[in-house]
């Protein structure tokens, strides 16, 4: 198994992305950031040809989602997407994360550089802790939670107590 490195990015320019798609969809101010929605309606107004794929279970099998930068496409799973629907963080997340996955990693940084599994990568040239981190901070806008709780930003936000602890200990 390899791991790929991407271009660096530190968590403030993932933080400013996060803000920058949170502005275009009109939701700076708003402390829940309806990814389903942005990826259902909005994504696809911006890029028409983008496409987002809800996928029965047996067909993705134990991936939540993936991203196939090559078709313009987020695949998500279907209990993955209706729980989403229905505000579960985690999977809010996953939506999240592949939408940067999409956005940076697949069509500006396409040629990943791959390292052996016992080779190190720098957390910020992680292309999955980019994604993650992106999924938190477009979740729990870092300008609208700075003093609230953990309890309150994960059901103001709807994101898991872990996501919000996690941004807490970021800001």
């Amino acid at each position: 198994m390899t791991k790929c490195i991407a271009s660096p990015l530190s968590r403030q320019n993932i933080r400013d992305m996060a803000y920058f798609i949170r502005k275009i969809a009109g939701q700076e101010n708003v402390l829940c950031f309806d990814i389903v929605h942005f990826l259902d309606v909005i994504l696809p107004r911006i890029d028409p040809e983008f496409t987002l794929i809800i996928e029965e279970k047996e067909e993705l099998g134990e991936c939540h989602g993936l991203t196939y930068p090559d078709r313009n496409e987020i695949h998500i799973r279907s209990d993955v997407y209706e729980r989403a629907c229905n505000g579960s963080g985690r999977d809010r997340l996953t939506m999240a994360h592949e939408l940067f996955h999409l956005l940076q990693h697949e069509r500006v940084n396409i040629s990943y550089a791959r390292v052996p599994d016992n080779g190190k990568v720098e957390i910020f040239r992680d292309p999955e802790w980019q994604a993650t981190v992106f999924g938190g901070e477009l979740l729990v806008p870092w300008h609208l939670t700075a003093n609230m709780s953990a309890e309150e930003i994960a059901a103001r936000c709807k994101v898991s107590i872990a996501a919000a602890n996690t941004q807490i200990r970021n800001r």
